[in-house]
């Protein structure tokens, strides 16, 4: 088997390649949270400029990821991804010895274009393995995991050796990723049908953006509203958090089993009405025990979400356009959210904003499962241009 034909068999390399590229690619949205004291602190930061600095690595990596996605349906994934690492370590490697906040910026703006590079890289290789559901759960579950020990480690090094060691461990995780990455499975050559040629629908990225921003938002502010809409102390919501983000992983691992049962389009309206619900009780309902169970369901169900769009954007296209640009639209929605968020909260209170999680998150539904629906059934091709922006 050449290694531009698709992998059938998804072996350990292939899957620490997966997992290596994925993490890394978003690890900016996932590790944001600890690592923004860190440059609150060392520089004497207001949130608002500390935000700012957050936003324009998030939104770097995004625009990156959405850019480079057709080239990440061409082969040569494995440089792409290389080229991305070694810009990521340049630009933490800057924004760890930056003497000031413009240099912070233009690093965690060069790490940011480096990182949207590796998460274009590996998402489109998803596609290639052959078995699209396992890829996708292979990779979100191992990088979940990957994820929850940096968010421990990252701390720890801030405190031992002060805020600039967030940086350099987030460069350092690029070395061993340099490597792995050499396993991405490869798109095939050009000219040999390995793409659908159907275009993403513009709807459904703007969906995707949709959808991150309501996710990413929520999440930003999930210990807020334990604390002060709850009544729970701050430890408490971090424990609370912190199970959450484990059990969390159930869902990218009942996603393949339930899809099989019921197949995707049922699966996903049977996830989203019980993520809404989640939203609400979060936002609505003050009490303790039921913002640890809705947390608990909500995560479940949106990592059941994401798998089952990262399954179905490979499987729409085997070059892996599709999947690239619908992670860079995911991405680019985690970039936006917590601004809106954030204002909402102060100016309507924890209720308007779990009526406005819930209304945005049915809005991104409609189209996103209008979406597997036709890749699922084989119909995605009368999808209208217009829709694809084209």
């Amino acid at each position: 088997m050449s290694r531009t034909s698709p992998v059938r068999v998804i072996g350990v390399g292939v899957c620490a390649a997966l997992v290596a590229g994925a993490t890394l690619g978003n690890v900016g949205a996932n590790v944001m949270p600890v690592l923004l004291p860190g440059m609150a602190e060392r520089f004497d930061l207001s949130h608002t400029a500390s935000g700012v600095v957050a936003t324009v690595q998030l939104l770097a990596t995004a625009v990156a990821a959405l850019v480079l996605a057709p080239r990440a349906a061409r082969p040569g994934r494995t440089r792409l991804a290389r080229a991305g690492l070694v810009a990521t370590v340049a630009g933490f490697v800057l924004a760890s010895t930056a003497p000031g906040l413009g240099l912070l910026i233009a690093g965690n703006a060069i790490a940011g274009a480096g990182l949207g590079a590796v998460c274009a890289a590996a998402m489109a290789a998803i596609a290639a393995t052959g078995d699209t559901d396992a890829a996708s759960t292979v990779t979100v579950l191992g990088g979940t995991v990957v994820i929850a020990i940096l968010i421990i480690v990252i701390p720890m090094a801030n405190d031992a050796w002060g805020g600039a060691a967030a940086f350099a461990c987030l460069a350092a995780l690029c070395l061993p990723a340099y490597w792995l990455v050499r396993a991405l499975p490869e798109a095939a050559e050009p000219g040999r049908g390995a793409s659908s040629g159907r275009p993403v629908p513009l709807v459904f990225l703007l969906a995707l953006v949709l959808l991150g921003a309501t996710e990413q938002g929520a999440w930003s502010y999930g210990e807020v509203l334990g604390e002060h809409h709850a009544g729970m102390s701050a430890d408490a919501v971090s424990i609370v958090l912190s199970v959450v983000a484990v059990v969390s992983l159930a869902g990218a691992v009942l996603c393949p089993v339930a899809c099989r049962r019921f197949g995707r389009p049922t699966v996903m309206v049977a996830f989203v009405a019980v993520e809404i619900a989640a939203k609400l009780v979060i936002a609505v309902v003050p009490w303790a025990v039921s913002y640890t169970v809705a947390a608990i369901i909500w995560q479940v169900s949106y990592m059941a979400l994401l798998v089952l769009v990262l399954t179905v954007a490979a499987s729409a296209d085997p070059s892996g356009r599709w999947i690239a640009a619908a992670s860079g639209a995911s991405a680019l929605g985690a970039g936006l959210g917590p601004a809106p968020v954030g204002w909402i909260l102060d100016t309507w209170g924890a209720l308007g904003l779990g009526v406005v999680l819930a209304a945005a998150t049915l809005l991104a539904a409609i189209p996103i499962v209008r979406t597997i629906r036709a890749v699922s059934t084989g119909l995605a091709e009368p999808l209208k241009l217009a829709e694809a922006g084209e």
